[in-house]
């Protein structure tokens, strides 16, 4: 746990790219900092979802960890409703890249602190049923 909250306050404080690159950690980008913090095995071959089920609750589960940590440092997390988000991307307003990126990998309600002028997001993405399960920790622009 404390890793991850030293890898949440050196992206606070790291500069963003200027164009999309890939690190073994995750991904920067322009206004967006991703950490992958833990990553399962794809589900590609598998035809049953009960394999993904507890690997999808243990990383929830290390989720609600980690927020709890960040709000006994931070503070309380607002909570930033993705799916509003993206209902107003479609009737055209621009989502920041934080925003952007958590609406693409996630659903429902999610954590936002705000730091200065970044914010801090914690999810459990699993963009397909097939593949990885990711619990991730963006900063950047909200």
């Amino acid at each position: 746990m404390d890793e991850w909250i030293t890898t949440a306050e050196r992206l606070l404080t790291e500069p963003y790219a200027e164009t999309v690159t890939h690190r073994a950690d995750g991904i920067a980008e322009p206004g967006l900092h991703v950490a992958y913090l833990m990553t399962s095995q794809d589900f590609y071959d598998e035809d049953d979802h009960e394999v993904a089920e507890p690997v999808l609750r243990e990383y929830e589960a290390a989720r609600d960890g980690l927020v709890a940590a960040l709000t006994e440092r931070w503070g309380a997390a607002e909570r930033i409703d993705l799916g509003e988000i993206l209902d107003s991307s479609m009737r055209g307003h621009a989502p920041t890249p934080l925003t952007a990126y958590l609406c693409n990998v996630a659903g429902g309600a999610a954590p936002l602190w705000r730091r200065g002028d970044r914010h801090v997001s914690v999810v459990v993405a699993w963009e397909d049923q097939e593949l990885p399960i990711v619990l991730t920790l963006a900063v950047g622009r909200h």
